[in-house]
């Protein structure tokens, strides 16, 4: 098992955020349109709707495909637990809620950068890390 590059993560991350995002704030457009809501209250329902989903997708995603989540299912990166194991279902909650959080996902990159290392905050937490399964 190789680990994942940082380049491939920092991507996984993004692709994870646009389509959050995207469809976080596609979802909340209802409310602006037929509520007439002023945008403030709109962005706010969209990053409301845009955490939630991260949160519950994210999870669902992850416990599904055995550590998988959108982003990192496109660029081949597979998330495991420290021993090679599938994630527990603790684990999954926890990185799925660290990642719906854009700031623990700018400090866990700052984190790679700053240290040189395979593991980040998130991987730490979790007692996990991401192997590159396209070797």
């Amino acid at each position: 098992m190789e680990t994942a590059r940082l380049s491939k993560r920092v991507w996984a991350y993004i692709v994870n955020l646009l389509i959050y995002i995207g469809i976080g704030f596609g979802s909340a457009v209802p409310f602006l349109t037929m509520l007439n809501f002023h945008i403030i209250f709109y962005v706010l329902i969209g990053i409301g709707f845009s955490f939630a989903l991260s949160f519950a997708l994210g999870s669902l995603i992850m416990s599904v495909s055995h550590g998988y989540n959108i982003g990192s299912a496109l660029l081949g990166i597979r998330y495991v637990a420290s021993d090679g194991k599938n994630l527990m279902v603790r684990q999954v909650i926890i990185r799925s809620f660290s990642e719906s959080i854009v700031i623990l996902v700018i400090l866990d990159l700052i984190y790679f950068i700053k240290n040189r290392t395979e593991r980040g905050v998130i991987d730490r937490l979790t007692s996990s890390f991401a192997i590159d399964t396209r070797i």
